[in-house]
């Protein structure tokens, strides 16, 4: 059996909600660390949503891409776009050197990077919460009725 559906999504809301906490944990002494728990928190919750509606998620860390299989449904997450194009860029950079540029994270990344990937993360999971909400008033109630 498949792993999928409002009850799976809620475990994957949680780990969203794990990777923010420690982003806050991270943000003043590790700020790389944090913005890299915030990308994950943003791409976890996004991907909640497309195991709510029982559907498998693109393997990718491109978060506008994964907004993209989702907007037609929840129009609530194009606002987020730029935030979530601008944590996307955290995924690598703030892990790995880059062998072409040589950008450390540990020298770059600073607490103001991680404060703002932090709120552009809780946004985005705050939106997810939402919508994970409606999904599953609905599945408890049913679908609302049809105006007369």
């Amino acid at each position: 059996m498949k792993y999928l559906g409002t009850d799976a999504a809620a475990d994957w809301l949680a780990l969203a909600h794990s990777d923010l906490d420690a982003a806050a944990l991270l943000a003043d002494g590790q700020p790389h660390l944090a913005c890299d728990h915030a990308e994950q928190a943003a791409e976890k919750a996004l991907k909640a949503l497309y195991v709510a509606r029982s559907v498998y998620f693109p393997f990718v860390h491109a978060l506008g891409q994964l907004i993209d299989g989702l907007v037609d449904a929840y129009p609530d997450l194009e606002p987020l776009r730029v935030a979530a194009t601008t944590l996307t860029l955290y995924e690598v950079h703030t892990r790995y050197i880059q062998l072409g540029t040589g950008l450390n994270p540990l020298k770059e990344f600073k607490p103001a990077h991680a404060g703002q990937a932090l709120d552009d993360a809780r946004r985005i999971v705050a939106t997810c919460d939402q919508i994970y909400g409606t999904l599953v008033l609905a599945e408890r109630t049913g679908p609302a009725p049809a105006p007369e």
